[in-house]
């Protein structure tokens, strides 16, 4: 085991067998260390030390992620509790986990297609539908969590994301985060997710924290 650093950070490097590479059948080397996960379609998101395979011939890249389906609706839970208006992109992402189409969406918002098309390929969304947005698919991704459980059954995990979806319902309200979004666009913070444990991220707690504190000062 080694460790280097890497933009003013010290990562932990963690060899692992080899792979062949699926592009061009080449030797893929394996090591554990932080992600840049796009392939979700959210240029924000970084998993905390994942396997990564690197091809030594082409540099394709193979990333293996426990859980996908935990790991998209912990995603999903964060970008609901964004600070800002919803991005195109971050709409999209929150449908398609949601388990909506498009026309789906637009039923559900009382809405035409077009306008679900334009708020996902624009970014351009007003307050009152960005809400909208967020009350729908976000009930949606609940529900899913609380009937599904994805992956090996542990009580900790069980635990910790009961508590999790408990402080959630709490603010996810008119009254809390809905009401605490500022109408104005801005760049998602970065949002860091370790996928061995699902519903277990960076900005819920903290963000949660934040709400609490402002509602205290309000009361």
């Amino acid at each position: 085991m080694a460790t280097y650093k890497h933009s003013g950070m010290e990562r932990e490097i963690v060899e692992k067998e080899p792979r062949t590479c699926t592009e061009c059948r080449g030797y893929a080397e394996g090591r554990r260390e932080n992600y840049t996960y796009t392939e979700c379609g959210l240029k924000n998101v970084v998993l905390e030390k994942v396997w990564v395979y690197r091809c030594v011939r082409c540099g394709a890249e193979q990333v293996e992620i426990p859980n996908m389906d935990g790991l998209h609706r912990t995603v999903a839970l964060a970008v609901l509790c964004k600070r800002r208006l919803l991005a195109g992109d971050e709409i999209r992402f929150l449908r398609k986990v949601a388990g909506f189409t498009a026309t789906n969406l637009a039923k559900s918002l009382a809405v035409t297609k077009n306008a679900v098309s334009k708020w996902e390929n624009t970014g351009k969304i007003g307050p009152a539908s960005d809400r909208a947005v967020r009350a729908t698919c976000g009930m949606q991704i609940i529900a899913e969590i609380v009937g599904q459980q994805s992956g090996v059954v542990n009580p900790k995990d069980v635990e910790r994301t009961v508590q999790t979806l408990q402080r959630f319902f709490v603010q996810f309200s008119p009254k809390g985060v809905l009401a605490s979004v500022r109408d104005e666009v801005g760049e998602a913070e970065k949002l860091m997710i370790d996928p061995s444990q699902p519903f277990n991220f960076s900005l819920l707690p903290a963000f949660l924290s934040r709400v609490n504190s402002e509602s205290e000062a309000i009361q």
